[in-house]
């Protein structure tokens, strides 16, 4: 709902998060999943903040990180419920308040009973869902604009600024010419791919030759190229309900082209993929308290079993917030909210993560200026010199790359590489004992 909205606006120029998404996601992943994975069984890690935590043997930097997917991924949870509150309201009449709590609930029951494995299960069930919707709504809305040719004729008459490649350079604009391009770049290959929702399907593979994470690749790969076909619905919908508004644009669509009873099975689609972004990024947060910031730093004596505990409590004051926030003030723009989460959050794990599996001279104090560096940069970008959200994505990620390198060639050329690190890069090592080697420093 929020990309065809945000394209619904900006027109083509908004594509080339497309472009950049599916390829960013799945070509890192040919060179880091598999160090990745050997490295965290060495570990036993179970999160990406516990793999970066223990791939630079400091908690310091697995408790920071731990706060900031906490805080990030709010406010993508916000989004999140928003629309899937808006689908209730739109599809059923259900008041937005009660939609809202009604999703809350049945996402908090079955993460907090099912746990990834619930998750995963459902994430595969909704895309195929998916995969059918996309295909169908892009099908029908091409029939009726008239196909390509006559959706970019529509636009050129109505609104010939949506049908450029770039938009002009410019603070007021969301794609600023090549500064956009570069952001929705980096966005891709840098900021989605370390996002750790995603990155914990990576430590979940259960094979990690490379056949198997060929195939992985290869149907995500397939699969987000059909998710990302639904961004195109935006400018469809703009010139057909040129008044609608951006949020709305894609349940527009539905309700005046299907039948009621095909409007309400299309909407299975829409709640599918709500809802399994919602979850995983609700798992994660979970999991983030339950057992990087309890488990691992406040008690690290604490039972699995309590871990459970605590992420259940955790998960469900995470969607008291989500409930609170979207009662009093929710978010304009769905998409706008999910990118300053999702920036926050990856810029601050990329070169921690992607750095530390493919670089065995990675310097602690590097990552740690990297995870800092990268949200400021954001803020600095977007809040303080007032630039667009699209370049904002991208200059965050410069920052974190450059307080990676920087920090750790000049600690390296002084001190010199840390052994230990050098050995924990090691993907074909013995399994670690942290408090054995921590004794031995």
């Amino acid at each position: 709902m929020g990309d065809p909205g945000m394209m619904s606006t900006v027109g083509w120029p908004y594509y080339w998060l497309a472009v950049f998404a599916v390829p960013g996601l799945t070509i890192p992943g040919i060179f880091v999943i598999r160090k990745m994975r050997l490295q965290s069984e060495r570990y036993g890690s179970m999160t990406i903040t516990e793999y970066i935590g223990h791939r630079f043997n400091c908690p310091g930097l697995k408790l920071y990180l731990s706060f900031v997917i906490v805080l990030c991924y709010l406010f993508m949870l916000v989004s999140q419920f928003k629309a899937a509150a808006i689908l209730l309201e739109k599809f059923t009449g259900l008041h937005f308040s009660v939609g809202l709590i009604i999703m809350c609930v049945v996402c908090l029951l079955y993460v907090n009973m099912g746990g990834l494995r619930s998750v995963a299960w459902t994430d595969f069930v909704q895309g195929i869902v998916m995969c059918i919707m996309c295909v169908v709504l892009l099908a029908v809305g091409l029939n009726v604009i008239g196909g390509f040719t006559g959706l970019n004729d529509a636009i050129e008459a109505n609104f010939p600024d949506m049908n450029k490649v770039l938009q002009p350079t410019g603070d007021n604009y969301d794609i600023p010419g090549m500064y956009g391009l570069i952001g929705c770049l980096l966005f891709g290959f840098a900021i989605y791919f370390a996002q750790p929702h995603i990155a914990a399907r990576f430590m979940a593979l259960p094979d990690v030759n490379r056949k198997s994470i060929g195939k992985f690749l290869l149907i995500s790969l397939v699969c987000g190229w059909l998710f990302n076909l639904m961004f195109i619905l935006g400018p469809i919908g703009r010139i057909l309900y040129p008044e609608a508004d951006a949020d709305y644009m894609t349940v527009t669509f539905v309700t005046h082209q299907f039948s009621s009873v095909v409007a309400c099975a299309l909407m299975l689609g829409f709640f599918a993929a709500v809802l399994s972004t919602a979850t995983s990024i609700l798992l994660v947060v979970g999991q983030s308290v339950g057992r990087d910031i309890y488990g691992q730093i406040c008690h690290k004596t604490a039972t699995p079993e309590k871990q459970i505990r605590v992420t259940r409590i955790a998960t469900t004051c995470c969607m008291i917030l989500v409930v609170l926030f979207n009662m009093f003030n929710p978010p304009a723009f769905l998409q706008l909210f999910i990118y300053l989460g999702m920036s926050g959050i990856g810029s601050a794990c990329v070169m921690p993560f992607v750095g530390g599996a493919l670089w065995r001279k990675a310097s602690k104090e590097g990552a740690i200026a990297s995870a800092i560096a990268g949200p400021v940069g954001y803020i600095v970008h977007a809040n303080i010199l007032g630039q667009s959200w699209s370049w904002a994505m991208g200059a965050c990620v410069i920052w974190a790359i450059i307080a990676f390198f920087a920090v750790t060639f000049i600690r390296n050329a002084v001190k010199g590489p840390y052994p230990v690190l050098e050995e924990l890069w090691n993907p074909l090592g013995e399994k670690v004992d942290f408090e054995v080697l921590n004794k031995k420093k």
